[in-house]
């Protein structure tokens, strides 16, 4: 079976120590992938054309012919740069669409203000931006970074509640109807059942809308911050509670949940761990990804769930030509530091299975 993640980090440029994009596509053509797409928040940030033809020059000079290359252009509440990117998204077919972040993340890439988030949206409408915006959804209002404390990982996770994603969705769904946006919207790495709801109900009721789910939402609640290794499961949106967590399940096999993506962001163990003291939110997820299909199985999904979620779907939303090809996985987790997957692994005994 092959695979489209619709979320990742690959880096490079001023971070190649974290990974190139050259060996990304490796990894995931290793790991039965036929398409990525990358997402903006880089050093530097994907915010003009000339970023976005850097990284489309690197990809192609990586020359990996298996995995198809799409990268996300990132966006300001600034009206020119509105316009580039409008512009870079009509341009380029190398460029899906848009990545606007509600609230800050890695990069810090956020547009928090709530007059700032209407400008943008209405500006998108006026310039009659058709085509897809994919929302980073945390509410700036309703994170608490002060509460976050590296001695006590799980901190992070009540440092950012559900309400933060539950409130960033509502207004999201309010702005596009308040400026009748017309473009597809896509809420990333959805976490909190009731959000989930809130997107669910408005496709239900017209709204062209989707949303993507990372594994670890899934397969890990916030206990897991709780272990010796808790502050690696650092990630944003964190890992929600055990009854998110089952709720997320069963939303992703009741379709209400549209892809799987796994948001891979490949940091190094010290901006993990205590030693470096940097604490970087996200993990490593592209290796994983027949482990994570296989997890599926072992949990009683139907293959031709599985194909939606995985491929199908994306395909559709990103409106890529990608056909299926034979894969003899290879097992590319030790490209990076540490595997966040391990105790899933194990848990369905992956671990005792042989790579090709």
């Amino acid at each position: 079976m092959n695979f489209i993640d619709g979320h990742v980090h690959f880096r490079d440029f001023e971070e190649e120590d974290k990974e190139t994009i050259k060996n990304g596509l490796e990894v995931a053509r290793d790991s039965g992938l036929v398409a990525v797409l990358d997402m903006p928040n880089n050093k530097p940030a994907v915010m003009s054309r000339v970023e976005i033809e850097n990284k489309i020059r690197k990809a192609k000079d990586a020359d990996v012919k298996e995995v198809l290359y799409r990268c996300f252009m990132g966006i300001t509440s600034d009206l020119e740069q509105i316009k580039e990117a409008v512009y870079v998204c009509n341009k380029y077919e190398q460029v899906p669409g848009i990545k606007v972040y509600l609230g800050h993340s890695t990069g810090r890439l956020g547009i928090t203000l709530e007059e700032e988030q209407r400008f943008l949206m209405k500006t998108l409408t006026n310039l009659d931006y058709r085509g897809l915006l994919v929302a980073h959804c945390e509410k700036e209002d309703h994170i608490h970074d002060h509460i976050w404390t590296p001695d006590n990982p799980i901190s992070h996770c009540h440092a950012r509640p559900e309400e933060s994603e539950i409130a960033s969705v509502e207004d999201l769904l309010s702005m596009v109807i308040e400026f009748n946006f017309k473009g597809r919207v896509h809420v990333a790495h959805i976490s909190s059942p009731t959000a989930v709801d809130l997107v669910y109900n408005a496709k239900m009721a017209g709204m062209d809308i989707t949303c993507g789910s990372c594994p670890h939402h899934w397969i890990y609640d916030w206990n897991r911050m709780n272990e010796p290794d808790g502050l690696y499961f650092k990630m944003n949106p964190p890992l929600r509670s055990p009854e998110s967590q089952q709720g997320m399940f069963e939303y992703l096999r009741t379709e209400k949940i549209d892809m799987i993506e796994t948001d891979h962001a490949p940091h190094k163990e010290n901006e993990k761990n205590r030693e470096g003291g940097i604490f970087m939110s996200g993990i490593p997820g592209l290796a994983s990804w027949p482990i994570i299909v296989e997890y599926l199985r072992f949990n009683n999904f139907s293959e031709k769930l599985i194909e939606k979620l995985v491929f199908l779907n994306p395909a559709k939303l990103y409106n890529l030509d990608v056909n299926t090809r034979k894969v003899n996985y290879k097992d590319r987790r030790g490209d990076y530091p540490y595997d966040p997957y391990e105790p899933m692994a194990k848990q369905i005994g992956w671990d005792k299975r042989k790579y090709i």
